[in-house]
């Protein structure tokens, strides 16, 4: 599930334009001018580390195999783009005299070290490392250029939906943050990025609360299997629903097991309640058990469901 955890951190970093501090240094005497235009091309993200996660270049390369990245862009008048699997942001940037690189970015000044040909960012505890890729870079470079082998039509609308900037006040930590607009856009991200593999029509709920179907098995791009959902919110409240106990095949699974689908009210969404295939793996001959809830804004519990297959 690294993959998936990870992308909701790069999502708090440039993409929100929160404020970013540099790490490492720059050369003692650069040759700036030669320096500027051997920065000018298309940078992707080579490899990123919190405290919690870590993407090698394995997990990277993975990512490129399915169509998804992350990049920067930048051309020779100053202009830049990031696109973060999809979610894209226009800026500028421009050379330091001690060799680093300056970025406006979401509202944000980031200082860029640049050593050893590479380009180092760095945010609260998750730092990502961008390698050249080309030194003709992609200024008209779309959204959905990143996002993956996703179905074309789907992705423009989540494109579309994603918020450039979810503010300052925001507190990734607070239970509100999965109701906004950027956690619902990766919920649909990692739904799209599942595919099916067996078709199932199983209803857990069918009451004035939800229509709560699964719909199928599915395997994403890092090998999480899974179940793919589809939630009908029948009341005028906004909802999560996600996953409080599970048992696959017998053995209590529930820190491998995720499902966590916000459905706004009087709406409906997808998910994909997937497992982390270092643990386990779901196959159509699987036994499941889990317990579902649907909470609001306050944490209130406004159902509970069970699931037998």
């Amino acid at each position: 599930m690294s993959l998936k955890k990870s992308i909701g951190a790069l999502a708090g970093a440039l993409v929100l334009g929160v404020s970013l501090v540099a790490c490492g240094g720059g050369a003692s005497t650069p040759d700036l001018a030669g320096l500027r235009d051997e920065l000018v091309g298309t940078w992707e993200l080579a490899s990123a580390d919190s405290a919690d996660e870590t993407w090698d270049e394995g997990v990277v390369d993975d990512m490129a195999d399915a169509g998804m990245l992350v990049t920067l862009d930048l051309d020779e008048d100053g202009n830049l783009i990031y696109n973060e699997v999809g979610n894209q942001q226009d800026g500028s940037w421009s050379v330091k005299d001690d060799g680093g690189l300056t970025f406006e970015i979401g509202g944000a000044t980031v200082d860029v070290p640049y050593e050893d040909d590479q380009l180092t960012l760095k945010s609260g505890d998750m730092t990502m490392v961008f390698e050249k890729e080309s030194d003709e870079p992609n200024m008209d470079r779309q959204p959905e250029d990143n996002a993956g082998a996703l179905d074309e039509g789907l992705t423009e609308d989540v494109v579309d939906d994603a918020p450039d900037d979810l503010g300052d006040d925001v507190d990734t930590d607070d239970f509100a943050y999965v109701f906004t607009d950027d956690m619902i856009y990766m919920q649909e991200m990692i739904y799209l990025g599942a595919e099916q593999t067996a078709p199932l029509d199983v209803t857990v709920a069918d009451d004035e609360t939800l229509l709560f179907q699964v719909t199928g098995l599915a395997t994403d791009f890092e090998g999480d299997t899974g179940y793919l959902v589809h939630i009908e919110n029948r009341t005028d409240t906004d909802l999560v629903i996600s996953n409080q106990t599970t048992e696959l095949d017998g053995s209590d699974v529930y820190d491998y097991a995720t499902l966590l689908c916000t459905v706004r009210a009087g709406e409906s969404a997808d998910g994909f309640f997937y497992f982390d295939s270092d643990y386990c793996t779901v196959s159509e001959s699987s036994s499941l058990i889990a317990l579902f809830a649907a909470q609001d804004i306050n944490q209130t519990p406004v159902g509970i469901w069970t699931l037998t297959l």
